[in-house]
């Protein structure tokens, strides 16, 4: 019996002629945009990763003023791969010339992510080997060219002769930090050692670098866990660098909403495809009954031809949309630190291959029952599929396959519960749509029977195909209507992430950004400052270390909560409101005005307010040079842009932080030529202050960010192509049924010329339809996302939204009117055999 189904089957596909080549481009293009959207979003989202490991120097770093216990170190060697960097902030002598660097000791293991840039070519190792004797060193370029230091020269620090070996070109664990304690120099850790500054009193900084196989974050907690009570700080990329983490996780979020559209354009392409196939076989399927074959055996025949044609559909689709995953893999690759490797995209490409078999199943069954349900009589009175119903024990498979799909959809994805989110969404508006539907054709019903439509045959004609039962309308509507709107939403989210990526980094910075100055040298400052012919602006602010340990009279330290115990040892930047020197904007609560004098107040970074857990109205202790300092939290703020600021954690009211103040901070907007010049006379005049110029690390930002963007932007235009051709193959397929319609009136005395204007009419309203609700509705959805869960704000992109519900809906309507168009010229004998 197998081999008879099997036989039948495969002898009926060879005579399918032209419905066979539409199921199988629409499951083949469908199957193509989610093999094609996850593949990219695989290969992106590992570029992305790779890029913020190389930027931060590992997946974690332990941070701390004393080498680590044994025990500890014991434990993280055991669950990753630990390098220690050891940073010394010291003086350093070049022809008796002083100048403040920051000394960096490095291991063999560095660095764990990315490579170190050194001019000439050589390595890390060998830059900083003993060779006869004396270690050598890499230093920062400026800082050579400020010294006249050059390859082979010599410079002293502590108690060391180091050569000068190599130029830093590129340090990409620094290029997203601030050389806050000066430029750096790259030394051996035995060099350290032998150089003498390691004594009691000696302000070193070991920064412990860790490479682990699974989550940072699972990481870090299962370290505090461990050791409760120890003294040390653990970051992650998130903690360093927080506002790029939070808009590269924005991006990936964006990413996700476009590889969901996709899969869901896909399904509509598959579902349209095998209602099409299957309804244009209604009329073999009633022969094949009143010749006495068994529905079981009809259901065998069917069902193995779907697995046929979804399997080959699928498995081209798979292979289509990895080879378009890879060529968008390739061009995103010259700004992404990846390569194409056809290996990672064979979990992408299986994947959809197992959605699109799974997507097929889970439409023809319900399809496959309603076609079934079709009698013998069908043969003499007709076939009227307004009729027909689908048994409910076919609806029982169905959700089985579809409670698979759902599966299957949350199990790949990185985030289920946005994924779930999406799922409920969409039955949401396919019900909304539903109903809709229902509203247009009791309007049509009313419209249709209107004294003014009469002897407008055209008008009256295409109001009619609107409100009939068995009309394409429906089908068209919820399909197109659907997809439109998702296509919308993200769309609208694209653009709003494309436009925060572009003023993430604004175009005018401050150039120079001066640390650790002492209260005497603010004056002096401001004159050497402001004798730059460019300065526009010249900022000072007093900057305090103290840590928060008390909430509401809780200690943070003592606390069950793993993530407060941990932000009890941070230690945190404080100062005054002053001129808002960081730009920052409240989020919640407000400012106190600036004659305020009364209790201590004091605002807080959004990033530690949500990581604490903190609300306006709390009263906070914090640690401040071994004394307490109490404040009323009246306000919580963000930064919304990167500008290589202080990143303050808390603003205090004026007055607070006094007794407390030695040294300040500051920021100059000035050309960057003229930057360095300036620089120069600093370092001269007060050696201890360390200026940092912003430019290297807004290129290294602009280069970051460009590269999310640009894989933002190539995944985003693979999949709206790959949706336009499925909404086209979707709307020829769904207005298969009306060719035959459309002929049997001509065959009765309309003209063509009336029919096309009423098909020309009926697409007009649809497109209109469409566009309006997908436009209102997606931009609903772009706003509840971009409002709730991105956090973003989009003006001025709103615009781009209709832009694409107009041009989809034209297109895609538009080629399905073609298309149809075309099928009229035939001879209505032949067309009324094959719709007959």
């Amino acid at each position: 019996m197998a081999r008879f189904i099997a036989s039948f089957a495969w002898r009926d596909l060879r005579a399918s002629g032209r419905y066979l080549w539409v199921f199988w481009a629409c499951l083949m293009l469908g199957v193509t945009l989610i093999a094609g959207s996850g593949g990219m979003f695989r290969q992106v989202s590992d570029g992305l990763l790779a890029d913020t490991r190389a930027l931060f120097g590992g997946d974690l770093e332990v941070e701390t003023r004393t080498p680590l216990p044994e025990e500890v170190l014991s434990w993280m060697r055991e669950r990753g791969e630990v390098s220690l960097l050891i940073e010394l902030r010291t003086m350093m002598l070049a022809g008796g010339q002083p100048q403040l660097v920051e000394l960096q000791s490095v291991d063999e293991r560095y660095p764990l992510y990315g490579e170190v840039e050194l001019s000439p070519a050589i390595s890390v190792a060998d830059a900083v080997a003993g060779h006869g004797g004396t270690f050598g060193a890499a230093i920062d370029p400026v800082l050579a060219a400020r010294l006249n230091l050059g390859i082979g020269d010599r410079v002293e620090i502590g108690g060391l002769s180091l050569q000068v070996r190599a130029l830093i070109k590129r340090q990409p664990d620094r290029g997203l930090s601030a050389d806050w304690r000066g430029p750096p120099v790259l030394i051996a850790s035995e060099a350290l050692d032998a150089s003498g500054l390691v004594q009691p009193g000696s302000r070193l900084e070991y920064e412990y670098r860790v490479k682990v196989a699974g989550g940072a974050a699972e990481w870090r907690d299962a370290l505090a866990a461990a050791f409760p009570d120890a003294d040390f700080e653990v970051h992650t990329f998130a903690n360093r660098s927080r506002r790029m983490d939070e808009v590269l996780g924005q991006v990936a979020s964006g990413l996700l909403l476009i590889g969901f559209s996709a899969l869901f354009v896909g399904g509509l392409g598959v579902f349209n495809s095998v209602r099409a196939y299957l309804d244009a076989k209604l009329a073999t399927i009633a022969m094949l009954r009143s010749l006495g074959l068994r529905e079981s055996r009809l259901a065998g025949v069917y069902l193995c031809q779907i697995l046929l044609l979804a399997g080959s559909a699928s498995l081209a689709g798979a292979l289509a949309g990895g080879a378009l995953a890879y060529a968008g893999t390739a061009i995103v690759a010259q700004r992404l630190p990846l390569a194409p490797e056809a290996a990672r995209l064979f979990a992408p490409a299986s994947a959809a291959w197992l959605f699109g078999m799974l997507t097929a199943l889970t439409f023809a069954l319900p399809a496959i029952g309603r076609a079934l349900s079709v009698t013998p009589a069908a043969l003499f009175r007709g076939i009227d599929t307004s009729i027909m119903d689908t048994p409910l024990r076919w609806w029982r498979r169905t959700a089985l396959c579809a409670a698979l799909l759902v599966a299957l959809l949350l199990a790949a994805l990185p985030q289920p519960l946005f994924g779930l989110g999406f799922v409920v969404t969409t039955l949401l508006l396919l019900a909304l749509l539903e109903g809709i539907v229902r509203l247009i054709r009791t309007g049509a019903h009313r419209i249709a029977d209107h004294p003014r439509l009469s002897g407008r045959f055209a008008l009256k004609l295409a109001v009619a195909n609107l409100r009939q039962r068995g009309a394409p309308v429906r089908v068209t509507l919820l399909s197109l209507g659907a997809a439109l709107t998702v296509l919308v939403a993200s769309t609208l989210v694209t653009a709003a992430l494309l436009k925060t990526v572009a003023d993430t980094i604004p175009k005018h910075a401050p150039a120079l950004v001066f640390y650790d100055v002492s209260a005497p040298q603010v004056e002096e400052l401001r004159d050497i400052a402001g004798s730059a012919k460019s300065l526009r602006s010249l900022e000072i602010a007093p900057l305090v270390l103290g840590r928060l340990s008390h909430v509401n009279g809780e200690s943070l330290r003592e606390s069950a909560d793993s993530g407060r115990a941990l932000e009890s040892r941070d230690e945190h930047k404080l100062t005054h409101r002053l001129g808002n020197i960081d730009r920052v904007a409240v989020e919640r609560g407000r400012w106190w005005p600036h004659d305020y004098d009364g209790p201590p107040l004091v605002a807080m970074e959004d990033w530690e307010s949500d990581q604490i857990g903190l609300k306006v109205g709390d009263h906070l202790r914090f640690n401040v040079m071994g004394k307490p300092v109490d404040a009323r939290l009246a306000a919580i703020y963000g930064q919304r842009r990167i500008e290589t600021r202080f990143w303050f954690e808390g603003i205090f009211s004026d007055g607070v932080l006094d007794p407390f103040i030695t040294r300040y901070v500051g920021t100059a907007y000035l050309d960057h030529d003229e930057a360095i010049a300036i620089e120069t006379r600093l370092a001269r005049a007060m050696p201890n202050v360390v200026t940092v110029r912003t430019e290297r690390i807004l290129r290294e930002a602009r280069s970051m960010l460009g590269r999310a963007a640009a894989g933002l932007g190539v995944v985003s235009g693979v999949s709206l192509l790959a949706s336009l051709l499925v909404l086209v193959s979707v709307v020829a397929t769904s207005r298969a049924r009306q060719v035959y319609d459309a002929t049997v009136l001509h065959t009765l005395g309309a003209r063509v010329a009336v029919i096309r204007s009423s098909l020309t009419i009926e697409y007009a309203l649809i497109a209109l339809l469409v566009s309006v609700f997908a436009i209102v509705l997606g931009g609903v959805i772009a706003f509840a996302l971009l409002e709730y869960r991105l956090k973003l704000e989009a003006p001025g992109v709103w615009w781009t939204g209709a832009l694409v519900a107009v041009l989809v809906s034209a297109v895609s309507l538009g080629a399905g009117a073609r298309h149809m168009l075309k099928r009229l010229r035939l001879e209505p004998a032949a067309l009324l055999r094959a719709g007959g």
